[in-house]
């Protein structure tokens, strides 16, 4: 698990303790909810979270047009998993989801012709030609 002395380190900065393990617990909570329990390696997806909120907050943007600077900052800020977060947690927990789905019919492979259990066919097509051949 990711500690605030981890995230100081992430940011290369010194940080406020407390605020920062708020951040991560929170980032962890987050993360939990694409992935739980936490696959190992989960704590550079719950230190990138929790940089972004504590370095930024309310999610203020600067943009730059010609000779002018103007500051936005958007409604409903804070903490969020970007799409990579989430590829990135699904990948660490080894898998495409939370569950897979086995489509092949419980009775696959039951009651079939000698053929098609072994994989081996043995086939005779008459007189002067014979042939083998794997299915």
């Amino acid at each position: 698990m990711a500690t605030s002395s981890d995230l100081g380190t992430y940011l290369g900065v010194t940080v406020d303790d407390v605020r920062a393990q708020q951040f991560i617990d929170w980032a962890t909570a987050l993360c939990q909810s694409i992935v739980n329990p936490l696959p190992t390696g989960a704590d550079a997806v719950i230190l990138d979270v929790a940089a972004r909120g504590y370095t930024n907050p309310t999610n203020a943007q600067q943009e730059t047009v010609g000779p002018y600077t103007v500051g936005h900052g958007k409604v409903g800020g804070g903490l969020y998993l970007t799409r990579g977060n989430k590829r990135t947690l699904r990948r660490l927990a080894g898998g495409g989801g939370a569950f897979t789905i086995d489509t092949t019919p419980a009775t696959a492979g039951q009651n079939l012709p000698p053929w098609d259990v072994s994989g081996d066919l043995v086939f005779d097509d008459g007189p002067g030609w014979s042939g083998y051949g794997v299915l």
